[in-house]
């Protein structure tokens, strides 16, 4: 080999490292947005981008992207680690959806992010936007996970409303951990939906919020194991539903009220209910080849039809 070809193959090398160098050095473990950001800027805390998709891409796996004031910083999808906090204080970070997604999740398996974990804190997601005409909801989901999605992903103080399929849509291929803590989502036709092909999705309800959902509240499809606890699910077509196969719904302390049906359930599948006041429906319990079992302190009352559940253990 010639002593150019070597010296040309060296300097190759050096311009690829550099760049790879370059492109490290732009992501940083933190960054901000502003109303009066720009996505051109760094994103860093004094010169901030304007959207969430603008600084993702300046964030490195498993960093974070913090609201500087309550502007609507609009949809994005994310394909790595992340957090994204609303801020507190001055009001929640929003997200405006028009005809698409607010929010979609879609982490590839890979070495170089084992965690894949997604972290939404103090946001607002709405399907309201400029698109049709004008006070009419056309996004399609809230929160979209779906194929690989996520391992993990916690939603902490997020409101989710006016969206045309799902506030909150898990369709997933694999095992997926979902917690929600603090979580408002209303005037969907489906609150929360939650489905894998392979493995569960587990989830987690706690102190949360489901009403005016037009459909459904809350519907585990299939292979789903979620625990709903100090919750409340109203106004809806029904209340809380499997509606598949190997699932099973564990709920504690809920009010499910103003439903056309407040619970739901299917063949070779299980709801568990304690401690919990299913009031004021139209059908209180529809077993519809499912079980649904009662264990201590539960009201089932002033139901136009109450129903029966399938089982009945008192306290010892």
């Amino acid at each position: 080999m010639s002593r150019f070809c070597i010296t040309a193959r060296l300097i190759l090398m050096a311009v690829v490292t550099m760049a790879f160098v370059n492109v490290a050095q732009a992501q940083a473990i933190r960054t901000w947005v502003s109303g009066v950001g720009d996505d051109v800027n760094p994103c860093s805390r004094t010169a901030p981008c304007k959207t969430w998709a603008g600084a993702i891409s300046k964030t490195a796996i498993n960093g974070e992207i913090d609201a500087l004031d309550p502007g609507s910083y609009g949809t994005v999808t994310i394909t790595k680690s992340i957090t994204l906090e609303g801020g507190e204080g001055a009001g929640f970070g929003a997200t405006t959806s028009s005809g698409v997604n607010g929010m979609t999740i879609n982490i590839a398996v890979s070495a170089n992010d084992p965690t894949r974990t997604v972290r939404l804190r103090n946001l607002s997601i709405t399907g309201m936007g400029l698109s049709g005409s004008v006070g009419t909801r056309t996004g399609l989901n809230g929160i979209n996970l779906t194929v690989n999605g996520a391992a993990n992903l916690y939603l902490e103080r997020v409101v989710i409303s006016d969206f045309t399929q799902n506030g909150i849509n898990i369709n997933a291929t694999s095992t997926t951990n979902v917690m929600l803590n603090e979580v408002t989502v209303r005037r969907c036709p489906t609150g929360l939906k939650t489905t894998t092909t392979s493995g569960q999705v587990v989830v987690m309800v706690n102190n949360s919020n489901f009403g005016n959902n037009e459909t459904i509240g809350i519907d585990a499809v299939a292979n789903t194991r979620m625990g709903i606890k100090n919750s409340v699910v109203s106004h809806s077509g029904t209340g809380i539903r499997t509606s598949g196969s190997n699932s099973i719904i564990n709920i504690q302390d809920a009010f499910v009220t103003f439903c056309s049906t407040a619970l739901t359930g299917s063949a070779g599948s299980t709801i568990n209910v304690s401690d919990s006041i299913i009031a004021q429906n139209s059908t209180g319990l529809n077993l519809n080849g499912g079980t649904i079992n009662s264990f201590q302190g539960n009201s089932l009352v002033n139901n136009t039809t109450p129903g029966s559940f399938s089982n009945i253990t008192l306290k010892t």
